[in-house]
């Protein structure tokens, strides 16, 4: 399989799976979303379409880039984690801290 079209799903995938955070947060403004495990109090539906087709996108990368890389190249579904994982804590940080506390830095 070419590199570009495993490069271009990762990127896909990566960026689907920060999308579908952004819609988390937003049904939870004002709640702490868990990190790895657990469930926000609100959670819609449609996240589990779009955290799937992040999920396929991703391993197609693997698939993509295995015959370069290896197993290692499962390593790429941890690394398009990162920025959610990010986003989830800037989050939650964000709560923790309150709305008062944002303005001085």
């Amino acid at each position: 399989m070419d590199l570009f079209l495993g490069t271009v799903a990762w990127l896909a995938g990566t960026v689907q799976f920060a999308l579908s955070f952004q819609q988390v947060r937003r049904a939870n403004p004002d709640e702490k979303i868990p990190l790895f495990f657990g469930r926000p109090r609100n959670h819609p539906g449609e996240i589990y379409v779009y955290r799937t087709i992040a999920i396929v996108l991703l391993i197609i990368s693997v698939i993509a880039w295995a015959e370069l890389l290896g197993l290692w190249a499962v390593l790429l579904i941890l690394l398009a984690a990162i920025p959610t994982v990010i986003l989830n804590v800037q989050h939650n940080r964000r709560i923790q801290t309150g709305p008062s506390e944002l303005g001085s830095g």
